[in-house]
């Protein structure tokens, strides 16, 4: 699937990474990508549908929810 076009939407980096997410252009199914990159090494791309894109953000809100829990 070299014909895939990426857009960029958001990106938050880190000392030794980058993750970024954003809109995917090509693709039957996908339209979202996750991408995390560390250092100078090959990054992780993730291609998603909308739901999937959905559900690990309900996941990471999950578990971020239930960490500051613990901590009160």
């Amino acid at each position: 699937m070299s014909d895939l076009v990426y857009t960029e939407l958001i990106s938050q980096p880190y000392q030794n990474c980058i993750i970024s997410a954003g809109l995917v252009a090509g693709h039957p199914v996908d339209t979202f990508y996750l991408r995390f990159d560390r250092n100078d090494e090959s990054g992780l791309t993730i291609l998603l549908r909308p739901d999937e894109m959905a559900a690990i953000a309900y996941c990471a809100t999950g578990t971020l929810w239930s960490h500051l829990e613990e901590l009160v």
